[in-house]
């Protein structure tokens, strides 16, 4: 994932929504190159990343003609669905006979301002739509469906409920879903400040009475999809279960960017049909919640004849992560769904930033409805055990996303992602590799920062997944160690380019093989060499 305030990994994004933060400022200076001028004359706050521009275009394969070419948006989401295969433990080059899809949702093409030149076919293949989904496949060697999906703020929802359905109909095996968002000029937001749908403060007051527009923002965010019983026999770890999902459009609204309160409430019965459960059973709503004076009452509207009607000790907590980060457009669901998954996972509800006074328009007339003003805890024998995800394009086409935790494993089996009884007693070393001495000298400073916390039960899990659930470049080192604090210590002296006797160098194929059970641990991601590939200059510094 990447999400602004320098976030891109589970950790970071649990800390920050747990902490309530703040995650708006302005765009950096250097950033407002090539378009000072025009940035003068707009609010330049929002959810913006450091740096988009910056890539590792050598790791792809990519030229660095090729790479000045390509749209951020495109390196954005080749590193995040990079990353989250590493996550999963799965090897891309494992993944090319089977059945693996690629939804990715986009709406903005910012980088076509920067061209100053009649553009080239690199250029038009850099900075058309389809090719966003088309490169991921052909870089990773995906062959199952691949597609660019463009329904606005909706966009990278929407791809997650097509992934999901080409998965249940066996169109593929495996799929990657979510989408990007790069504000790469000025020229949208002056369109979007003109409209007024900014708010002016930069802030997302989502539900609240000051609410009068929403912050824009950037980043991605991608998710591996499988079918359950396939992650079972596969011993996957599973982070959450979609257990239903629906798309629809708002027809014939006010105007055609106008929300439906009708299309709302349809999409979230038609979601919990899907699910086969009840309005009872979701304890916690992450809504769209833009923050305008129009969308939130509406939405609020609906909220209450889709999900309101509840005992009155069955709380639905109600947040949007908007309010931490700015709306990310076509990756605003994604955003959503990620935010859901970790309170799923963790049993914790954050606190909807910015709120303190409900928006006069919104009567919630007595109903166990909870706008959170700090963390609590989800329990769920007072509220249900799933969460919805709403999202909504201003194109008029919706997506809702209910998640859940993995099942109760039954009598004798384990839960997916732990290792049998029976098994190896433990790991007596592990491999990891680079593509150069220098990222391979910060990744073994990662693991080594990684291990300072790791229980002694969970290192068999760790030396599986560096070993066997990571690429094998050509660059490396087998880390002869039994235990997380001898690791540790080679590791250090790896990273500091010193010799150690537990750490054997190699280039190619390693001299010993690890093998043990999948056992999945959630490690940190390759360390990107990355340097600037635009058209235009940078700033000055």
């Amino acid at each position: 994932m990447r999400i602004p305030g320098g976030i891109e990994d589970e950790a970071g994004f649990r800390a920050a929504l747990e902490a309530g933060r703040d995650l708006i400022r302005p765009l950096p200076e250097a950033r407002k190159t090539p378009f000072e001028e025009e940035w003068a004359e707009v609010p330049a706050r929002g959810g913006f990343l450091d740096e988009v521009m910056d890539f590792d275009a050598d790791f792809f394969g990519i030229s660095a003609r090729e790479a000045r070419n390509l749209d951020p948006q495109h390196r954005l989401l080749l590193e995040v669905a990079w990353e989250a295969l590493e996550d999963a433990a799965l090897v891309p080059e494992r993944l090319q006979d089977a059945r693996v899809g690629a939804y990715v949702g986009l709406s903005h093409l910012d980088y076509k301002e920067w061209q100053t030149e009649e553009p080239e076919f690199s250029w038009a293949m850099g900075n058309a739509m389809s090719f966003a989904a088309g490169r991921l496949a052909y870089t990773l060697g995906l062959t199952g469906p691949a597609m660019t999906v463009d329904t606005a703020c909706s966009s990278s929802l929407v791809t997650v409920h097509l992934a999901r359905q080409a998965l249940l109909r066996g169109e593929c095996d495996l799929a990657l879903a979510g989408g990007a968002n790069v504000i790469a000029s000025a020229r949208m937001m002056r369109v979007m400040t003109r409209s007024g749908l900014l708010a002016p403060d930069g802030l997302c007051k989502s539900f609240d009475a000051r609410a009068n527009g929403y912050a824009r923002a950037e980043g991605s965010g991608i998710v591996v999809l499988k079918r359950y019983r396939d992650a079972l026999r596969d011993n996957d770890r599973v982070h959450a279960v979609i257990q239903g999902s629906a798309v629809n459009q708002d027809g014939r609204s006010t105007s055609i960017s106008a929300p439906s309160v009708l299309a709302q409430i349809a999409l979230i019965k038609a979601a919990l049909a899907d699910a086969g459960l009840t309005a009872e059973d979701i304890g916690l709503l992450e809504a769209h919640g833009t923050g305008t004076a129009l969308g939130d009452p509406i939405e609020m509207e609906a909220v209450l004849a889709s999900l309101g009607r509840r005992p009155a000790n069955r709380t639905l907590y109600l947040g949007s992560v908007k309010s931490n980060l700015g709306h990310m457009e076509a990756a605003a669901g994604i955003a959503g769904l990620l935010k859901a998954v970790l309170c799923v996972k963790h049993r914790v509800v954050p606190p909807l930033v910015n709120f303190r006074t409900l928006n006069p328009r919104i009567d919630l007339a007595g109903a166990p409805i909870v706008l959170p003003t700090r963390a609590e805890p989800w329990v769920t024998e007072r509220s249900g055990a799933f969460a919805g995800v709403s999202s909504f394009g201003l194109s008029g086409t919706n997506a809702h996303v209910i998640v859940g935790p993995p099942p109760a494993a039954e009598p004798g089996q384990e839960a997916p992602g732990q290792e049998a009884p029976g098994g190896p007693e433990g790991a007596t070393g592990f491999v990891l590799t680079a593509r150069t001495p220098e990222a391979l000298r910060q990744l073994a400073a990662r693991y080594g920062e990684f291990l300072d916390d790791l229980p002694e039960a969970d290192y068999p899990a760790f030396a599986y997944t560096a070993s066997q659930g990571r690429t094998r470049h050509k660059i490396g080192a087998y880390v002869a160690a039994p235990g997380p604090a001898r690791a540790r210590a080679a590791l250090r002296l790896l990273a500091e380019g010193a010799a150690s006797p537990d750490v054997v160098p190699f280039e190619g194929a390693p001299g010993v093989e690890v093998t043990l059970p999948r056992r999945v641990l959630g490690l940190p991601h390759y360390p990107w060499q990355r340097r600037r590939h635009a058209v235009r200059p940078a700033a000055p510094r």
